[in-house]
C-alpha cells in the first residue's frame, strides 16, 4: 500500500484561456481506420500556455533554454507550500523570510498557494488589482539564498501586475528557474512539505507545455 495520497492540482485544459491566447479546441471523434470496427479519435489544438503549464527560460528570453533542454528529473521533487495573502501588491523578500522561517529549504520547489486560479475559473474574470505576485527582491531571495529550482503558483503568473515589463519573469528566466503556473485545488493540501510532479509534454523547440501536475502527500500512520 502506498504511504501517500495523490492530489490533482491541474486544471482542465479548457477551464481558462489567458486573454489574447487562442482558445483550446477539441474536434471529433474521427474514424481513420478501415474495417467494420470504427475507432474514436479526437483532434485538439492548444497554446503552449493553456491549462496548468510549466515553462523554462525561453519564456522571456529569446536565447533561453527551451523546455526539452531540461533533464526529466528536474520536473519533480520535494516541495514547500506557503500561503500568500497579498493581492494586487507584491509579496516581498521580507515576507518570504517570515513565511519560510523554520522551514526545510533544502527542498528544490516552492509552491505558492493563493486561491487565485480557482477564483478566476469560478468567476470567469481576471481582476488585475486582485492578482498575487512576488517582487524582484523576493525572486532574488528565493533563487539566490533559498536556491529553489522551480517556483509554482495557483495563479496566472508570478507578477502582481504592479509592473508592465515583467522584470520578475525576466530575472527568473535568466537564472534558469522552471515556472509552474495555473495550479488549482491547493486547498486540498494539508501539509507544508509535499512531493510535486509536473512533467511537460515531450515537445522540442517550445518554452513550455501544458502538464498534469500532482502533489503526493504523506499519509500519517498508514494501515
Amino acid at each position: 500500500m502506498n504511504s501517500y495520497h495523490i492530489i490533482d492540482v491541474s486544471q482542465w485544459m479548457d477551464d481558462f484561456i489567458f486573454p489574447g491566447n487562442p482558445a483550446f479546441s477539441l474536434t471529433g471523434p474521427f474514424n481513420r481506420v478501415s474495417g467494420s470496427n470504427p475507432e474514436f479519435v479526437y483532434d485538439f489544438t492548444s497554446c503552449s500556455q493553456s491549462g496548468t503549464h510549466i515553462q523554462g527560460p525561453h519564456y522571456f528570453l529569446e536565447s533561453g533554454a527551451k523546455i526539452d533542454a531540461f533533464p526529466i528529473d528536474t520536473f519533480e521533487g520535494n516541495a514547500i507550500v506557503v500561503d500568500l495573502n497579498k493581492r494586487g501588491v507584491d509579496t516581498t523578500a521580507v515576507d518570504f523570510r517570515d513565511l519560510l522561517q523554520g522551514s526545510d529549504t533544502s527542498a528544490s520547489i516552492l509552491i505558492m498557494r493563493t486561491g487565485n486560479m480557482d477564483e478566476i475559473i469560478r468567476t470567469g474574470r481576471v481582476d488585475d488589482s486582485n492578482c498575487p505576485g512576488i517582487s524582484l527582491d523576493a525572486a532574488r531571495y528565493l533563487v539566490e539564498e533559498c536556491q529553489f529550482k522551480m517556483l509554482a503558483i495557483d495563479s496566472i503568473g508570478f507578477e502582481s501586475r504592479v509592473t508592465k515589463n515583467y522584470e520578475v519573469n525576466v530575472y527568473l528566466c535568466s537564472q534558469g528557474i522552471l515556472l509552474l503556473e495555473g495550479l488549482v485545488n491547493l486547498a486540498a493540501i494539508s501539509h507544508q512539505n509535499v512531493f510535486l510532479e509536473a512533467f511537460p509534454l515531450k515537445l522540442r523547440g517550445v518554452e513550455g507545455t501544458p502538464c498534469r501536475a500532482i502533489v503526493k502527500e504523506m499519509i500519517e500512520n498508514p494501515s
